[in-house]
């Protein structure tokens, strides 16, 4: 099944000239993974990305993460997209 992850991190910085200015940094990666895959390996995935967006922005006011599974039901049965 294919597994969309996102991470994003963003927050208030400071610009000269500017009154307000915000920083943002998104990274989204897409894995084809086996249903038997447990929630504790799901982890240890976003948690690479959390890592690589958090190198290329120290200290973000808020960093978030989203796993994405989809799926449909098809005569009956739960058909995973990808």
């Amino acid at each position: 099944m294919k597994i969309e992850m996102e991470v994003k991190a963003f927050g208030e910085v400071e610009v000269q000239g500017a009154k307000d200015a915000f920083k943002g940094v998104e990274l989204m990666s897409v894995h084809k993974l086996s249903k038997d895959t447990t929630l504790g390996e799901l982890e240890a995935l976003i948690s690479t990305l959390f890592e690589e967006v958090e190198n290329g922005y120290k200290n973000p006011e808020q960093c978030v993460g989203k796993i994405t599974i989809r799926a449909k039901k098809e005569n009956g049965e739960i058909v995973y997209l990808g």
